[in-house]
């Protein structure tokens, strides 16, 4: 009987936990709902079950892929450059285990606390737009703040609410009922909430007044996943160079804070995010080897089930709610602990600075590769003005 119930359990956790995260990041970033239902059920296969609570709070490892995904390829035969990145990622995951804890003291506490609030406020940016139904576009924070000027502040209230009660569930189930929260994820109960609440206001899709998800064309696998790629060209393959290293810098950050270091764990953790992490929106931020992958595929089952017999209910849930299970998301990866260190003297607050700037102000991708140079100039310094005091 208590297997069983571990079992229901885990398959739960499993379904709860990544289905809200990789649905919404493929519907706000304007793709088909069935590669959101994919993503998830990759991400369940592979992901354990105990790691969900360490794993989540790493949120760059999210949103670095879709973002460099959507983003900065798009223009571009974009699969072709986006499995070059994966693949230097992996390279470079699997390469980095033989100088581990060297390079793993190399990421200065207030370099990462700058890039993580940047993420945070990057993702805010995005996404407000679907959060209010306000109707922005652009690919940069810049370029986002611009049109939301352009346009003016118009939102869709009815939208508003929808997002504002997936916001206040996020915020207060995890407080409130802190073990029912860790086995159901509280952002599964909030799109799942406002699906019912606009089902009751909306009854006909066909005169709902606020945006849903909508049926996209769908596209088999294979041409979502090679389909593009043979249309590789110079320009493509330079980009992944850089997207590349920066899905490493946060791939390696994320697994160092999120298993034992071992070298075997490690290198699997390698393996696994240059096999596996084309077919998700982030890379595997753990290396801990699962117990049994039973509960994962019975979960992703479950989902490719749901999506059969309930596509149409789906496509009713409110694009709103999707986009605070993000803006909520990035908020709470947050560790507010770590950034106070950031304002522990001048030189930590110049290095978050400089690189909660270079996140925000250059591209994205970029603003990591900057941050990460600002981190070994930080961390040399330290590690020169320590020596200078001891002597």
């Amino acid at each position: 009987m208590n297997k069983i119930l571990s079992f229901a359990k885990e398959t739960i956790t499993s379904l709860t936990f990544m289905f809200p995260l990789a649905f919404s990041m493929a519907v706000c970033l304007g793709d088909e709902e069935i590669i959101g239902i994919l993503f998830a059920c990759t991400a369940m296969f592979f992901v354990p079950t105990d790691k969900f609570e360490k794993a989540m709070p790493v949120y760059g490892t999210f949103i670095i892929i879709g973002y460099t995904y959507f983003h900065h390829l798009k223009d571009f035969a974009r699969t072709g450059a986006f499995f070059g990145s994966f693949l230097i990622c992996g390279i470079l995951l699997i390469a980095s285990s033989f100088f581990y804890e060297k390079l793993k003291a190399l990421f200065a506490s207030p370099a990462v606390s700058g890039v993580m609030l940047a993420t945070a406020l990057t993702v805010t940016v995005l996404f407000t737009t679907d959060y209010f139904g306000i109707g922005a576009t652009g690919n940069t924070v810049s370029e986002m703040i611009a049109s939301y000027i352009s346009l003016g502040f118009h939102p869709n209230w009815r939208g508003v609410l929808y997002g504002t009660i997936v916001m206040v569930i996020m915020i207060t189930l995890p407080r409130k009922f802190k073990k029912f929260s860790k086995t159901v994820s509280a952002s599964f109960i909030a799109l799942a909430a406002t699906l019912l609440l606009n089902l009751a206001l909306n009854p006909a899709d066909m005169t709902t007044s606020i945006t849903e998800i909508t049926d996209g064309t769908k596209r088999h696998l294979l041409a979502v996943l090679f389909g593009e790629i043979a249309c590789v060209e110079a320009e493509n393959i330079i980009y992944s160079i850089p997207s590349g290293i920066a899905m490493f810098l946060v791939s390696f950050y994320a697994i160092s804070q999120n298993e034992k270091a071992q070298k075997n764990d490690y290198i699997i953790a390698g393996a696994a995010n240059a096999a596996v992490g084309a077919l998700t929106y982030f890379p595997l931020p753990y290396g801990t080897k699962k117990k049994s992958f039973l509960p994962g595929i019975t979960a992703a089952a479950i989902t490719l089930l749901m999506m059969y017999f309930g596509e149409n209910f789906i496509l009713r849930i409110p694009l709103h709610s999707c986009a605070v299970v993000l803006i909520v998301g990035a908020w709470q990866s947050m560790k507010w602990g770590e950034l106070k260190k950031a304002f522990s003297g001048i030189l930590p607050i110049a290095c978050f600075t400089a690189c909660l700037l270079s996140c925000l102000v250059v591209d994205f991708v970029h603003g990591i590769l900057i941050s990460f140079v600002i981190s070994l100039i930080f961390t040399a310094f330290s590690g020169s003005s320590k020596v200078l005091k001891k002597s």
